[in-house]
């Protein structure tokens, strides 16, 4: 057991001590009356409080007003409603009465409809000041201001105590107005419930015409499943299309003849010493637990698709909208008031802002869960050989590199991730390939690199290879090349001779990077300190992290371009087709072609050496800083094999040509004034391939750090929970 492991169970074994020893405790306020009484007891010496703002007295008429509040304007002007004396009194200035707690229609009660105010009382100042009956001490001070001898039984309070049974007059002390809550007929809730409700229910119209398209593929899933089915098929081959699952693996050494492969059988003209097969054992990419899936675009679909986009988009910049109301810079609105949006309310805007940036959260984590599943729910499922897509789902196999021995709490955090990663699927490679046709009328998709084609004779979809046999005698009686019709069936069959690196743009590249998880988190999370008025702490670790992504960015497409120029690599060559020498660019190889190697030529594929000698530098794809020599294949019945004694004839895809020296005269080799090489391998089935593609494509690699990180994961989420 490591020491950090023994430090984690310790701090464990501290923790849940402490949570068995501890007790509950309460307490409880020594002083309930605030500003009473001092922390010993004794009541709170009384203070002085000056200006203090009297409460309008409502009386029915104005003629019971105290003599000091009687109504006084001067000539020309009317005493009205609101308090004031105007000229003219409006039915906007009646409507501002201070009697009426600015309510109106049915929230104003019988009893105030008729009540209308006195002469303001001057602002007062209470020198015994009791902060516990305050309101009892402004209303005796502001009744002596006016003049009032005895106000408990001739004064009441609005809505509490109304005019009658000896009251003649009220305080205007309204009520605390209900908070400011949305009638959700404001333009952007009935927009926000417009949009997201129309894209609710595309997404379930979307559902039932895709389970309604897709019956057909359901219907021969339960055949194919059937009893009486797998009796008759019996154990499905390596590669068979399953119906129900698509599953699509290649076959192993299956045998067809070199040679004018027609688009029905792949082969049909055997070539002497030559045969066609699958790569399955010997590259093959797809393996066991490949499952395939075929898809079909639909313009519904792809419609809900983009609809999806833009809704999450208008949710980021919906909350942008609350954020700017925030501060009060929303255009539009008022210049400097915040929280318009709501009402000038600031629990109701925080409120407000939490579950806009509560949804947009997620809505941005659902997309990421779903990533590998999202854009081919959109699709109709179909027959991968009849689909436009194929997702090839492939497990992820990650080498380990921790200690042999873990103890029982690391056993179970790694079985709960394990669930955990399964569940979300992020235990599977999801990889989508578009269907293409040949010319010659061939299905096929690339995956990896590496071209895989339907075999309608056995219902395959797999990489081909081929085999030109493994005698020397054979191999060499193939020197005089290929026909131009049997070297379209091969390319038709494995493509180019190509490695095609794909490098993103830089916005690409960007939009790459920051629908990770970890981004996802960041914005998500900052965007809260951009609300909450700390923008100034927000735009800083925004730009930590744009600059720590775009240095990322940038050394991974350095890194790719590098890549790029090492795998594509293309240049002339004379090839011997037809009978014939011609220039071609070495993209247009296929196995069986016979090449002429030049002095300072870069191998494109490997290569079988049968006349001549050549000295190749392997530097760059063995290390080996020397030369070596290469020597032509004997004409005799030995077995070739190129990574064995036949290495020594072997010109590997990645070196480079030093030197060449003909042999117009040999014994027990091919006799040619030029140096005479036999395409063995092209693609990602050469070394160089191979080698590529791993760099491409590689498998995850987890180290004891990330094991052992899981535990403090766990303790953070305990302690988040607890």
């Amino acid at each position: 057991m490591s020491r950090l492991t023994q430090r984690i169970a310790l701090l464990l074994l501290w923790a849940a001590a402490v949570l068995l020893c501890a007790r509950p405790v309460t307490s409880n306020q020594l002083w309930h009356d605030v500003n009473r009484y001092d922390a010993h007891g004794n009541e709170c010496k009384l203070r002085e409080k000056k200006d203090i703002v009297c409460s309008r007295l409502c009386v029915t008429d104005t003629s019971n007003c105290p003599s000091s509040l009687q109504p006084s304007c001067p000539d020309g002007q009317t005493f009205c409603a609101d308090g004031q004396c105007h000229s003219q009194c409006t039915d906007k200035i009646q409507a501002n009465n201070p009697c009426h707690c600015k309510r109106s229609g049915r929230k104003l009660p019988d009893e105030a409809v008729d009540l209308v105010p006195c002469m303001t009382i001057p602002n007062v100042t209470i020198y015994g000041f009791r902060p516990w009956e305050s309101k009892f001490d402004i209303r005796s001070a502001c009744g002596s201001q006016a003049g009032i001898a005895d106000q408990s039984k001739t004064v009441g309070v609005w809505g509490s105590s109304w005019i009658g049974d000896g009251i003649d007059s009220v305080w205007a002390e309204c009520p605390a107005a209900p908070p400011p809550n949305y009638k959700y007929n404001e333009s952007y809730w009935l927009a926000t419930f417009s949009v997201n409700g129309a894209l609710a229910l595309f997404i379930v119209m979307w559902s039932v015409y895709k389970y309604w398209a897709e019956r057909s593929i359901r219907s021969a899933t339960k055949m194919a499943n059937s009893p009486d089915a797998r009796e008759t098929e019996g154990a499905s081959m390596l590669g068979a299309e399953d119906p129900d699952d698509g599953i699509a693996k290649p076959v192993i050494n299956k045998p067809h003849s070199g040679g004018n492969e027609s688009k029905d059988d792949l082969a049909t003209e055997k070539r002497p010493a030559s045969s066609t097969k699958t790569a399955g054992d010997q590259a093959s990419s797809l393996g066991q637990g490949i499952t395939l899936f075929g898809y079909t675009n639909s313009i519904f679909g792809t419609l809900c698709v983009w609809y999806i986009a833009v809704v999450t988009i208008l949710w980021i910049c919906y909350m942008g909208v609350w954020t700017a109301d925030y501060y009060g810079s929303l255009p539009g609105s008022r210049h400097g008031v915040a929280y318009s949006l709501s009402y000038e309310s600031d629990f109701l805007q925080l409120a407000t802002f939490l579950l806009v940036w509560g949804i947009t959260f997620i809505i941005l984590i659902t997309l990421y869960i779903v990533k590998p599943h999202f854009r081919n729910y959109f699709r109709i499922r179909t027959l991968p050989c009849k689909g436009q897509f194929v997702c090839i789902i492939r497990p992820v196999h990650s080498m380990k590199l921790v200690e042999e021995k873990i103890n029982w709490i690391q056993q179970r955090i790694n079985q709960l991730t394990e669930r955990l990663i399964a569940a979300l699927s992020r235990d599977r490679d999801y990889t989508t390939c578009r269907v293409d046709v040949t010319s010659g009328n061939l299905t096929y998709f690339t995956y990896q690199c590496t071209r895989y084609i339907y075999d309608s004779s056995t219902g395959q979809f797999a990489p081909f290879e081929f085999d030109l046999g493994t005698n020397h005698r054979s191999l060499v009686q193939q020197a005089r090349g290929l026909s131009s019709e049997e070297a379209f069936s091969r390319q038709e069959l494995v493509g180019p001779n190509f490695i095609e690196v794909k490098v993103p743009n830089i916005f690409k590249a960007f939009a790459r990077e920051f629908f990770g998880f970890f981004y996802i988190y960041q914005f998500i999370f900052l965007w809260a300190f951009y609300f909450y008025a700390y923008y100034q702490v927000g735009l800083v670790d925004t730009g930590i992290i744009l600059l720590s992504a775009t240095i990322k960015v940038a050394l991974r497409m350095q890194s790719e371009r590098r890549l790029k120029r090492m795998a594509e690599q293309e240049e002339e060559v004379m090839v011997l087709r037809d009978g014939k020498w011609t220039t071609m660019t070495t993209r247009h190889l296929v196995t069986g072609d016979v090449i002429e190697i030049a002095s300072g030529a870069h191998m494109s594929c490997d290569c079988i050496l049968l006349s001549g000698t050549a000295i190749m530098n392997e530097s760059s794809l063995t290390g080996e800083p020397l030369p070596i020599r290469k020597f032509p294949l004997h004409i005799d019945d030995g077995h070739y094999d190129h990574l064995g004694s036949g290495k020594i004839s072997t010109l590997f895809a990645g070196t480079i040509v030093s030197q060449v020296q003909p042999v117009a005269k040999s014994a027990d080799s091919l006799e040619s004034d030029r140096v005479l090489a036999l395409v063995w391998h092209t693609g990602t089935m050469s070394e160089k391939g191979q080698l590529v593609r791993k760099i491409l494509f590689p498998n995850p690699i987890t180290f004891v750090f990330n094991e052992q990180m899981r535990i403090v994961i766990f303790i953070l989420v305990l302690y988040a929970g607890f």
